[in-house]
């Protein structure tokens, strides 16, 4: 169940980062064309801007999701399992606290930007904008939890992820070169 709900906010995340990466094309590419032609149009600085970090924002919880961030996973494996089991739990309860602090504040924020708008498009208020923020603060959290029991089976089994996947790509590479090296079998 719990990996069910993992897949369906990944794909979720996946499709909001794409739809994010399109719309953002999409204004370049015409604000590009426009400019080329003479009508500049006075809205793309500010959408490109809330776009970018709209994408980067939900990027960050997508690489958390994956745990493609930045650790040191290496610190961890290298403990004895005791202690790295503390470690990475007190990691995780850290980034937990962090990004409770983020969303609290963040949706502080809200209060308070609901009163001013983008200076192009007037209908557009700031807590559209910055809504964001608490959003994919409490996605991380919850991102947190869901690949917290992995965290914790890979640091009691001294496995550094970072370097698992090197691992894994190095022996698919091999066995690919392999498989080439062959000389096929006349038949």
């Amino acid at each position: 169940m719990i990996s069910l709900f993992e897949r369906i906010l990944l794909r979720s995340l996946e499709a909001i980062c794409l739809a994010l990466l399109l719309t953002l094309t999409a204004a370049v590419i015409y604000s590009t064309t426009a400019r080329y032609l003479g009508a500049s149009p006075s809205w793309y600085d500010e959408i490109a801007s809330v776009l970018l970090a709209w994408l980067t924002f939900f990027g960050a919880t997508y690489a958390l999701f994956l745990r493609q961030h930045m650790s040191f996973g290496g610190i961890v494996s290298a403990l004895p399992r005791g202690p790295a089991v503390a470690l990475a739990l007190f990691s995780e309860l850290l980034v937990i606290g962090f990004f409770a602090i983020v969303a609290w504040y963040g949706n502080a924020v809200l209060a308070v930007a609901k009163w001013d708008s983008l200076l192009s498009l007037r209908w557009m208020t700031l807590d559209i904008v910055q809504s964001v923020i608490p959003v994919t603060a409490v996605l991380m959290i919850i991102g947190t939890l869901l690949t917290l029991p992995r965290t914790l089976r890979n640091a009691a089994a001294g496995i550094d992820q970072e370097h698992a996947e090197i691992e894994q790509a190095i022996a698919e590479a091999e066995r690919e070169n392999t498989a080439q090296d062959r000389p096929e079998s006349k038949t």
